[in-house]
């Protein structure tokens, strides 16, 4: 007899697939409504199905949600054709649920329910006191988005974490910390002044002290903890080459050592978070999964709907999408950051907001703020250029609860 789940079909994605991630069983059937069960949310689950449990089949039934008799009727018959089928009751209509302890009264059925948060697996099938048992399910940062219907395309900075780079990371942000908020103003000025002064074919610099005026206290700031080939002024000129062109974007690009200050603190123990993305670009339309070639020219056609989240964190089964402003932050943040895990991650995701320098509320302006941020359910980590590795590491795993 095949290895059967009945799952009644959720709004919520990952509702519906703690059984498939668990089991793998031979086939999996969906009884759902007209109004939730809808062609793209099934799609998405077949894509996801098809990465993760390719040999299971996934048959979907819909019954009219007015109709008790009918969702009585349906059970029976999945109940009949496969009595050793086992119910997951994590997610699914009222209808179906009284539906379901309508027919359970007459039948003996096979019930559990597997917590999306805990990843603990409720099995109530003796009939006597529930067993509880710790799961395994676990997902990737690239699942998660599929399961939400979008694809995870290739990032901007594809950043390669040799424990060389992580060395680096944190001797640069060590020196981000000593400038704090000259760090962000310098790194504007430097990134402004390499565009109109580009290196030349052996990555040298010549950048004008006049242009860099105090900006150049990074570049010298970098060569004293050897970030830097060379370092000289000459005349009018700065001249230099940075270590790596890893360096480099790092220098370059406001932002940037926050995001993988973050990420590098978080991904150091990959016992920590099971999977993780920085600068993880979310392609919305996820009815094609292009080639990584194709992924530059998608992200240019208007017709595309991107978002770039600086960091994700998985674990387990539940993400938490991270914006990281090494500036100042407004409410316009906050609903892009409640937008694109809304939509990416549903009831079960986590969010939180990460600022370099502290958010002052002895200001009614940033007292509001962070009302707000609390009222979105937004985490609100700020001041890290005052705290140590282990207590941004700890507020990041508080955000999940552990």
């Amino acid at each position: 007899m095949a290895d059967v789940f009945v799952e009644f079909f959720s709004d919520e994605a990952l509702e519906n697939i703690m059984a498939l991630l668990q089991y793998k069983p031979d086939r999996i059937i969906y009884l759902g409504h007209k109004h939730n069960m809808i062609t793209k949310k099934m799609n998405s689950l077949r894509k996801f199905a098809s990465i993760t449990a390719s040999d299971t089949v996934l048959e979907f039934i819909e019954v009219p949600r007015d109709s008790l008799e009918l969702c009585i009727q349906t059970i029976d018959d999945i109940c009949e054709e496969y009595p050793d089928a086992r119910f997951e009751l994590t997610g699914g209509g009222e209808m179906f649920l009284i539906a379901f302890g309508y027919v359970s009264a007459s039948r003996k059925t096979k019930t559990l329910r597997i917590d999306p948060y805990t990843g603990t697996e409720m099995d109530f099938s003796e009939g006597t006191a529930p067993l509880s048992a710790k799961t395994s399910v676990q997902l990737t940062v690239s699942e998660n988005i599929v399961l939400h219907g979008g694809v995870l395309r290739s990032p901007m900075n594809n950043w390669r974490f040799t424990e060389q780079f992580r060395d680096e990371i944190r001797t640069i942000w060590g020196v981000a910390r000593e400038l704090r908020h000259n760090w962000n103003k310098y790194c504007s000025v430097i990134e402004e002044v390499v565009k109109n002064y580009p290196a030349d074919e052996n990555g040298v610099y010549r950048l004008p002290k006049a242009a860099l005026r105090e900006a150049v206290m990074i570049l010298q700031r970098l060569n004293e903890v050897s970030m830097m080939d060379f370092f000289r002024y000459e005349r009018s000129q700065v001249v230099f080459r940075f270590k790596s062109k890893q360096i480099r974007e790092v220098v370059t690009k406001t932002g940037n050592i926050l995001e993988l200050h973050v990420y590098e603190v978080a991904t150091r123990k990959p016992s920590e978070f099971t999977d993780a993305a920085i600068g993880a670009v979310i392609d919305w339309d996820g009815d094609k999964l292009n080639p990584p070639e194709e992924d530059e020219a998608r992200l240019f056609k208007k017709s595309e709907t991107i978002n770039e989240i600086d960091v994700i964190l998985m674990r387990s089964a539940i993400p938490t999408f991270i914006s990281c402003k090494s500036g100042r932050a407004d409410s316009k943040a906050l609903h892009e950051l409640e937008t694109v895990t809304s939509r990416f991650g549903g009831k079960y995701a986590k969010k939180a907001l990460v600022m370099a320098s502290p958010c002052d509320t002895s200001t009614s302006g940033s007292s509001f703020f962070k009302q707000r941020a609390k009222d979105m359910h937004i985490w609100v980590i700020d001041d890290i250029y005052s705290m140590t590795d282990a207590q941004l590491l700890r507020k990041l795993m508080r955000i999940q609860g552990v």
